[in-house]
């Protein structure tokens, strides 16, 4: 929906950025930072989303990339996952463009699991115990 501030917007927006360098600090392939590249293109992002099991047919429109991986993921909190996913590649982004903390997979996976056990305590019970074994087994 072009609503987080990646590079890509910064750029489209007039504002001027350090070096005008407007590629993903996340990478070392000389993209241009958009959302689709950060979350779903980007080698790190890759790696997280793997990870929990995660995968993304890029061939597909992204409503359709979405709706394929949930068929695929066979779990009930697909939406969840997925955002609590996106969420922590997010952080890892911000961490490394404000804080310069460089992005590592385990930093991700920390912060992932311990977004999903904050969030598991807005479930219903039914819910709660199949997505908390599926987190643990991911330990």
């Amino acid at each position: 929906m072009d609503r987080l501030n990646t590079r890509n917007i910064l750029k489209r927006k007039n504002f001027a950025i350090q070096d005008s360098n407007y590629n993903c600090v996340m990478c070392s392939n000389n993209t241009e930072e958009t959302a689709y590249h950060l979350f779903f293109g980007c080698p790190f992002s890759k790696e997280c989303w793997q990870r929990i099991g995660l995968q993304w047919n890029s061939l597909l429109p992204f409503y359709d990339m979405l709706s394929a991986s949930k068929i695929s993921f066979h779990k009930q909190f697909f939406m969840e996952v997925f955002i609590i996913s996106a969420w922590c590649i997010w952080k890892q982004r911000n961490g490394f463009v404000f804080d310069n903390r460089p992005p590592t997979i385990d930093n991700w996976k920390s912060n992932f699991i311990d977004e999903c056990f904050l969030q598991a305590h807005r479930f219903s019970q039914a819910l709660k115990t199949p997505f908390l074994e599926w987190v643990n087994s991911r330990i």
